[in-house]
C-alpha cells in the first residue's frame, strides 16, 4: 500500500515538473547542453574555429555559435542563444544600467526563472560575443576589446574575476565591413588574416609596429640628406600611431575605409627607403654636384648651353616627387657630367702633352747623361708630376684622383711650363758643373724695360745684355740665361 503511494507521488511530481518547468523556464532547452567547463577558454584560444566540438556548430545538439563564411569559420553573434544574451546587454546598456551587466548580475539573470542556464554556458556565450567583437570586457580597471590579449580571458575563466567583470555591448561590425578590412589587409601586406575583428586588429597592430621600426631610419636619412620628402615620411608615421594605440574597431575602420590610402603611403615610403641605399644616395650627390660646383666650372668656360638640364635637376631635387623622377635626374646629371668630362680630359691631355714634350727635351740635352741615376727622378719631379697620362675622374668629381689637378690648376701649369723647364735645366747644370767657376743666372727680361718699338731700342737692349755677359765671362762666371 505504501509502495503504491510512493510510486503515485513520483509520477505526480514528474507530471508536475513536466507542466511547471516549461512555464517557469521556457528557454531552458536553448542553453541546456552538457559542458566540461573549459569551453569558454578553449574557444578564445582556438587558432582555427573549424575543429571545435559539435556543440559550436549547427545541428540537433549544436548551438550555431560558429558559422562558415566562405572558406573560413567565424563567430556567430546572431545565434539564438548568443542573441538572447546580447539583446539583454544592449537593453540594459541603453537604460544606463551598469550593475546589471556585471558577471554576478548576469549569472543571476540567466540561472534564474526563465532560463536556468549553467554558469559555464553563460561564460561560453559571452566568450563568443567577445570574440565576435560584439562586447567589451572591463576588469581590474582595464577595458579589453581584443580576445587575443591574454589578460582579457581572465574574466571568463576565473569565477571571482567573472563576478566583478563588466560586459558592455559595442556597435557590431557587419560582415561586409570585416570582409573589406580583410581584403585591404591582404592587399597591403600580402598576408592573410581571419575575418575576425580581433584577429584583424592584432595583425594590423603588428604591421604598424614593424613599420614604425622601418620608418625611423628612413626619416633620419631623409633629414640627414635634406631631401624634400620629410612630410610624406612623417605623415605615414603619424598614420601608424592611431593603429598602435587604437581599439579593434578603430583598426577595422582604418582598413575598411582607408586601406587604399594607407597602402599608397606605405608604398611611397617603401620606394623612398629602397632609393636610399648607397647607389641611390650617389645619384642625389652627383646631381647636386652637377647642378652646383660642376655647372659653375662649365659656365665659367662658356658652356651656357647646359642651363636647361641644370634647371631640370634643381627643380626635381626640390619637389616631393623626386623619387618618381630618378631616371630624369640621372639623364640630366649625365649630360652635365659628360660635358665636364670632355672638357677636363681635353685639358688634361694638353697638359700631359706639353709637359711630356718638356721632359723629352730635357732628356735630349747633352748634360742629362751626366746626371746620376738616383737624382734623375727628383730633378724631373716638377715636370713629371704634371704629366699624368690617364685622368681618373669619377662621376661628380672635379679633379683627377691620380694627380688632383683642377681645371684652374691645369691652366696655371700650362702657363708655367717654360719657367718650370728653366728651373729643371738650372738644377741639371748645378748638378753637372764640375770646375770652380761660379754660376750666374741672368734674366734677359731685365734688359728690356718697357715696350720695344724701334730698331734702335732693340740694339741698345741687346748691347746692354752683351756687355753684361762679356763682363761676367771675363770674371770666369758660368752664365745661365733665364
Amino acid at each position: 500500500m505504501m509502495l503504491q503511494s510512493r510510486k503515485n507521488l513520483g509520477e505526480i511530481l514528474k507530471k508536475l515538473y513536466g507542466y511547471a518547468v516549461p512555464d517557469l523556464y521556457p528557454k531552458l532547452e536553448m542553453g541546456s547542453r552538457p559542458l566540461k567547463g573549459t569551453e569558454a577558454e578553449d574557444f578564445l584560444k582556438a587558432a582555427d574555429l573549424k575543429a571545435l566540438p559539435p556543440l559550436f556548430y549547427g545541428g540537433e545538439q549544436g548551438l550555431g555559435l560558429v558559422v562558415k563564411d566562405g572558406a573560413k569559420f567565424v563567430p556567430n553573434p546572431a545565434a539564438d542563444i548568443a542573441k538572447e544574451v546580447l539583446d539583454y546587454l544592449v537593453g540594459e546598456h541603453g537604460y544606463g544600467n551598469k550593475e546589471s551587466r556585471t558577471g554576478k548580475a548576469l549569472e543571476k539573470k540567466f540561472r534564474g526563472i526563465g532560463y536556468g542556464w549553467d554558469r559555464d554556458m553563460l561564460r561560453l556565450i559571452l566568450a563568443v560575443l567577445f570574440r565576435a567583437g560584439s562586447i567589451e570586457i572591463t576588469h581590474g580597471g582595464e577595458k579589453f576589446d581584443s580576445y587575443q590579449e591574454p589578460r582579457s580571458r581572465t574574466a571568463l575563466v576565473n569565477n571571482t574575476a567573472f563576478k566583478s567583470a563588466l560586459f558592455t555591448p559595442v556597435k557590431p561590425i557587419d560582415l561586409p565591413t570585416l570582409k573589406r578590412a580583410v581584403e585591404s589587409y591582404e592587399d597591403l601586406t600580402g598576408d592573410t588574416v581571419d575575418m575576425d575583428k580581433a584577429a584583424i586588429a592584432d595583425a594590423l597592430k603588428k604591421f604598424a609596429t614593424e613599420e614604425v621600426k622601418r620608418v625611423l631610419p628612413v626619416e633620419a636619412q631623409v633629414m640627414a640628406h635634406c631631401l624634400p620628402v620629410l612630410n610624406a615620411v612623417e605623415e605615414y608615421k603619424d598614420t601608424l600611431t592611431p593603429i598602435e594605440t587604437g581599439t579593434a574597431d578603430d583598426c577595422v575602420t582604418i582598413l575598411a575605409g582607408g586601406g587604399a590610402s594607407l597602402k599608397a603611403a606605405h608604398n611611397r615610403v617603401r620606394r623612398i627607403a629602397d632609393s636610399l641605399d648607397e647607389k641611390g644616395l650617389l645619384v642625389f650627390r652627383n646631381a647636386r654636384r652637377a647642378a652646383g660646383e660642376v655647372w659653375n666650372l662649365l659656365e665659367a668656360q662658356g658652356h651656357t648651353d647646359l642651363q636647361p638640364p641644370v634647371e631640370t635637376i634643381r627643380e626635381l631635387l626640390s619637389t616631393e616627387s623626386l623619387f618618381d623622377s630618378l631616371s630624369s635626374i640621372k639623364v640630366a646629371t649625365q649630360e652635365i657630367l659628360g660635358a665636364f668630362r670632355t672638357l677636363y680630359e681635353a685639358r688634361h691631355a694638353d697638359r700631359s702633352e706639353q709637359f711630356g714634350a718638356a721632359i723629352e727635351k730635357i732628356k735630349g740635352r747633352e748634360e742629362w747623361t751626366a746626371v746620376p741615376e738616383t737624382m734623375r727622378e727628383p730633378v724631373l719631379g716638377p715636370l713629371q708630376s704634371r704629366c699624368c697620362s690617364e685622368p681618373h675622374l669619377p662621376d661628380g668629381s672635379t679633379a683627377c684622383k691620380t694627380c688632383g689637378a683642377t681645371l684652374g690648376q691645369m691652366e696655371s701649369d700650362v702657363a708655367a711650363v717654360g719657367g718650370l723647364f728653366a728651373q729643371v735645366v738650372a738644377q741639371i747644370q748645378k748638378i753637372t758643373w764640375t770646375d770652380s767657376k761660379k754660376v750666374k743666372r741672368v734674366r734677359v727680361a731685365e734688359f728690356f724695360t718697357g715696350s720695344v718699338e724701334t730698331e734702335d731700342q732693340v740694339k741698345q737692349a741687346v748691347g746692354r745684355l752683351q756687355d753684361h755677359l762679356l763682363t761676367l765671362l771675363s770674371e770666369g762666371v758660368k752664365i745661365v740665361l733665364e
